[in-house]
């Protein structure tokens, strides 16, 4: 690796005298042909030298390449052997007798033209190393979750927010971060406070972790204190490095209230299988009062309960007991008695859907030996309860009954290559997962499209990269985010051919170079299903996730979703249509995927597929689907709650095609159940970090008062930019300058 650096004088005074001594250098190079052989050597030195100064006469900038140093040498070699060979000649030599000074131009200019050519292939890249000064970062946490609304609009929140980031602004870095279910980095006068839930520790830990190796500050977190999701705040703070100024939402005031607090239950249940649900009821200031608890479920009660309500702050939990009996999503409705005197009345009802279906999806992991990846395979796959993972070592069985294979480390035999086979012929969804004993050879035998080609021998580590493109299913933002912080797997060093770009989930990322090469990919041709992820220590990632949000939830829906797109067996239907999902969040946008296909199952693009869709009440509305690439697409947004089905008809050389399917948008029950803000939880978290607790009416005042704080200062860092030297566009115009100049040169003196 080639390192070039120079102190500040040396640069400003080689800046001045190099273009002199390079003119020189080089004449003295072009005189090669005549001059002696110590003459050729010193010429040869003084250009190498001054080609490097030159180059670095910017101050504080270094260029490097990952040759030796003697290339840049070879490459003033090549320039001048280029020029040489083209204008030292006897021809150039009378055709230019007349201008002697042209003799020396034209080979002066060919031979930068070359030697720059030559070092641009060296792949040199310049980075520049200097120190610049960080202002404080004061980092606005905006709770935009449904309960925010509670005394206080959206609008009147977004312009609070927008004022104290102007004041602020003055003297310190000002970002804002809006949370609810995901935080994320946001503009003030986007927030709406229509978010389902509120995560406060997540926010917390978002706000540090996106901005690490900076000057934070300060972190100044806007909520009512209520949370619903997510561990307590008060241990997220323990190890917090920044004061948390605390500004408390909402009303504190308790009053007269009977809620469904919260119902425990599972999402999925199989068909004539009981399934259990725990309620919890709390009820304040209704001491003395008589309650009734009535559970329905698809509209037909199966619980009435009477509640003796016999404390000031009541609270009970009681067990209920459905069985389910009718296939797909089934509504359940917790209700209790409405009093005159209660003031938040939405919280006496809660409505959720479970979805009944026939039974577990079977996932076989099969491997020759044990290996920590098959263990953490395992536990992710088993953590759905739709999914049933099991770990085969030898003694593989094709079974048509499996929903999907895993093989691991595989590919190392023929007798592998046949088994895959077998899976494939059997219509048995697979999942590769290349190891140390992966031969690319043996892979390449197979009857799938994708090919490897092995680019010399042995492994290297590649860090997981998101890519934008990919479609088959949505990433939530926070997992995206993580995904880019997880460990390297080991990969084999080579080429991925036979797919297509938005297969490709992950990238490879070799150190800080960002790849094209696929680490992850899921590829659905001609109705069968393969996974390829290119390495192992995946382990690694679900180590990582626990570590750095207290569970392993992020890696645990990656593993998910991409098993339950390839555990899919592909029935010949010519118009599929579902949603990307089974349960969305009033405010999520609903997408629809469709697939149309002809006679002989040609993916058929351009195509009317129209959806009819029908909500609980009934009333249906009609949509058409928009070609999205080979697959067809439709948004729904703004969806109220419940239970919705949908209908899709195509019409393809006369024949008739018809899909059904059905989805569940779920209410802001978990923000209307409590609407009692918790100030203290607010000046805990205050006090625990030396910050300060104020109210939203002083919020201001708060910042004036950080602005008059003298513990928050700017610091003098350290700042380093890597570029290719090849993306400055000035050096596309050098080098068209040179040839124009060239060109121009021999019109002139007569040449062509």
């Amino acid at each position: 690796m080639l390192k070039i650096k120079y102190e500040v004088l040396c640069k400003l005074f080689f800046l001045v005298i190099s273009p002199f001594s390079f003119v020189f250098s080089l004449f003295l190079i072009l005189r090669l042909a005549y001059c002696t052989t110590c003459y050729s050597f010193v010429a040869v030195s003084i250009c190498t030298s001054h080609v490097r100064l030159i180059i670095i006469a910017v101050l504080n900038w270094n260029v490097s390449i990952a040759y030796p140093w003697w290339f840049v040498l070879l490459c003033i070699i090549i320039g001048a052997a280029y020029a040489s060979l083209l204008y030292y000649n006897s021809k150039y030599r009378e055709r230019f007798g007349d201008h002697k000074w042209v003799l020396i131009v034209l080979p002066c200019l060919r031979f930068l033209l070359g030697s720059i050519l030559a070092f641009l292939m060296l792949g040199p890249v310049l980075k520049y190393s200097g120190f610049i000064t960080q202002k404080p970062i004061i980092s606005l946490v905006v709770d935009d979750s449904k309960s925010m609304s509670n005394g206080l609009s959206a609008t009147s929140l977004s312009q609070s927010v927008t004022e104290l980031q102007a004041n602020l602004s003055e003297k310190y870095d000002v970002n804002v971060v809006a949370f609810s279910n995901v935080p994320a980095f946001a503009s003030a006068d986007k927030l709406s406070a229509k978010g389902t839930e509120t995560d406060i520790s997540m926010a917390l830990r978002y706000a540090t972790e996106q901005q690490v190796n900076q000057n934070l500050g300060a972190v100044v977190l806007i909520t009512d204190g209520i949370y619903n999701a997510g561990s307590n705040p008060g241990f997220v703070i323990e190890n917090y490095k920044v004061p948390i100024y605390t500004v408390g939402t909402g009303d504190s005031m308790v009053y007269a209230d009977l809620s469904v607090h919260n119902v425990s239950h599972n999402s999925l249940a199989y068909l004539g299988n009981e399934f259990p649900m725990r309620i919890e009821v709390k009820a304040s200031k209704l001491v003395g009062k008589q309650a009734n608890l009535q559970v329905l479920h698809n509209g037909v009660s199966i619980v009435q309960k009477s509640i003796a309500i016999n404390k000031e702050s009541f609270f009970m939990e009681t067990d209920v007991v459905a069985k389910a009996k009718t296939l797909g999503q089934n509504k359940i409705e917790v209700r209790l008695t409405t009093f005159d005197n209660e003031k938040n009345k939405q919280n006496n009802a809660y409505t959720f859907y479970v979805d009944v279906i026939d039974g577990k999806k079977k996932v076989e992991l099969w491997a020759e030996a044990p290996h920590p990846d098959l263990g953490m395979l395992r536990a992710a796959i088993n953590a759905h309860e739709n999914y049933e993972a099991s770990i085969v070592l030898g003694l593989f069985a094709v079974s048509p009954d499996c929903d999907l294979v895993i093989l691991h480390n595989w590919f190392a035999s023929p007798a592998q290559l046949n088994l895959y086979e077998k899976l494939k012929s059997s219509g048995v969804p697979m999942l590769l997962i290349i190891g140390d004993n992966f031969n690319s050879r043996i892979f390449n035998n197979g009857s799938q499209d994708i090919k490897f080609s092995v680019s010399g021998r042995g492994v290297i580590p590649a860090l997981p990269s998101l890519n934008p493109a990919f479609e088959y299913f949505e990433l939530d933002p926070f997992l995206a985010s993580s995904i880019k912080k997880w460990p390297p797997l080991i990969v084999p060093f080579g080429k991925f051919t036979g797919y297509v770009p938005s297969d490709v989930l992950l990238f490879q990322q070799i150190g800080s170079v960002s790849t094209q090469e696929p680490l992850l990919l899921l590829n659905n041709h001609n109705n069968s299903r393969l996974g390829i992820l290119a390495g192992t220590g995946l382990w690694q990632w679900r180590l990582i996730d626990f570590e750095k949000n207290g569970n392993t939830d992020g890696v645990n829906s990656l593993i998910t979703k991409m098993v339950q797109y390839l555990a899919v067996k592909e029935e010949k239907k010519l118009l599929k249509v579902y949603p990307n999902a089974k349960q969305y969040g009033i405010g999520d946008n609903v997408s629809l995927i469709g697939e149309l296909y002809n006679q002989s199952l040609d993916a058929l693009s351009g195509q009317e597929i129209n959806v009819n869709l029908k909500n609980a009440d009934g009333k249906v509305y009609k949509h058409t689907m928009t070609a999205s690439g080979s697959q067809y697409r439709l948004v729904l947004p703004n969806l109220a709650a419940g239970a919705y089905q949908f209908e899709a008809k195509a019409t393809i050389g006369g024949l008739s095609l018809t899909d059904k399917g059905y989805f569940t948008v779920v209410g802001q029950q978990k923000e209307l159940a409590n609407l009692t803000a918790d100030f203290n939880l607010l000046r805990q978290l205050a006090s625990s970090t030396n910050g300060e607790f104020v109210p939203y009416t002083a919020m201001q005042s708060l910042g004036q008062s950080l602005l008059a704080n003298e513990n928050l200062k700017s610091v003098i860092a350290e700042e380093n930019k890597l570029e290719d030297l090849i993306k400055f566009k000035w050096l596309f115009w050098l080098l068209l300058s040179l040839l124009s100049l060239e060109w121009f040169v021999r019109k002139w003196a007569g040449g062509y």
